[in-house]
């Protein structure tokens, strides 16, 4: 008897709900955004500037490491930038010594054609005295010493042409030398403003690592998990406290896969917090969840091992609450609510 009255009433509050247009749900949650606060470098905590608990701003100074290395650094990569910068200077007045060289060089070779044009000319008069008094002395003409003085100056000439043309050659390979010189600098040159830049790069990673000894709120929020001391070593990545969102509230409520055919996007949603008994927010819902709350669980059911049990699976829904004013009622993360949604 009692049990058909049970089951009478819940036919009776299950058809009531469903003529009231809500679909309800205590299975819900505030969600909140909570940032956790690490290092980005291993140092020592020099200063801790915030409690528990206590209200921050983003870009708020949490905590300073010592960065006594991170300044040596900074300054050891500016040596180094100088260093690089000097080199490219001194690169270049080689080029330019080297370019200086090339001009004489060529300006040589010149002189060294005109020479040997001076001495072809020489040595065409010469050779043409020489046959002249070659005609002479078998004539009787001339003596046996004028004709060995022409021919002594034919020779001279002839030694001198040579010479005029050993010297351009030599000019000739100067100048190859010279503009391999020149090329080489070049190189020298691209390969100091290649470590300029590797400094420059070098500096900027010195002084950003530099910045990182100073940790700052990467949101509004409020302090927590604070777990950090003035002296502690601290390494990348662990965490030191975090940061948890006091502005930016929203439910996710876990309602049964049979509710959710009547709940849509923007229906309008209230929300009673079970710390806040007098008090209903209001919301609509934003959206829903792509897979039921069991298949995000560590060890998801596997119901392909013959021992089936259907199990009524639940939908997380996004709600989003409507903005309040004054801080009378403050939600935090974690608190529990029961939603309904107005499906009508």
């Amino acid at each position: 008897m009692m049990k058909k009255l049970y089951y009478i009433l819940f036919a009776a509050s299950t058809i009531l709900v469903s003529c009231g247009g809500k679909e309800t749900t205590d299975n819900a949650q505030i969600e909140a955004n909570i940032s956790p606060v690490i290092p980005k470098i291993n140092s020592t905590v020099e200063q801790v500037l915030v409690s528990d608990n206590q209200v921050v701003k983003e870009g708020d100074v949490l905590i300073v490491l010592d960065d006594a290395n991170y300044k040596i650094a900074v300054q050891q990569a500016e040596v180094a930038l100088a260093l690089a910068k000097q080199n490219v200077s001194l690169s270049q007045s080689n080029k330019n010594t080297a370019n200086s060289s090339v001009n004489t060089v060529q300006a040589g070779t010149i002189s060294a054609n005109a020479s040997v044009e001076a001495a072809k000319v020489r040595v065409e008069v010469a050779n043409k005295n020489f046959e002249r008094f070659k005609n002479l002395l078998a004539q009787k003409s001339a003596t046996q010493q004028q004709f060995d003085g022409i021919k002594a100056e034919k020779e001279a000439a002839e030694a001198q042409l040579k010479m005029a043309q050993a010297q351009v050659e030599a000019s000739k390979s100067q100048v190859v030398s010279t503009k391999s010189s020149v090329q080489s600098s070049d190189n020298g040159i691209s390969l100091a403003q290649l470590s300029v830049k590797q400094a420059e790069n070098n500096l900027e990673a010195a002084q950003l690592q530099l910045t990182y000894c100073t940790i700052k709120a990467p949101c509004n929020g409020v302090v927590s998990k604070k777990n950090v001391q003035v002296g502690q070593v601290v390494v990348i990545a662990q965490p030191l406290m975090a940061i948890a969102d006091n502005e930016n509230a929203w439910i996710v409520a876990n309602f049964k896969e049979t509710q959710i055919e009547n709940v849509k996007v923007g229906q309008e949603v209230e929300v009673d917090v079970d710390a806040y008994g007098d008090k209903t927010f209001t919301g609509k819902v934003q959206s829903f969840s792509q897979a039921t709350g069991a298949k995000f669980s560590l060890l998801p059911a596997d119901n392909a091992t013959g021992n089936f049990v259907k199990v009524t699976q639940r939908i997380p829904v996004k709600i989003i609450l409507d903005k309040q004013t004054g801080n009378e009622y403050p939600l935090r993360a974690g608190m529990s609510v029961k939603v309904a949604v107005k499906t009508k």
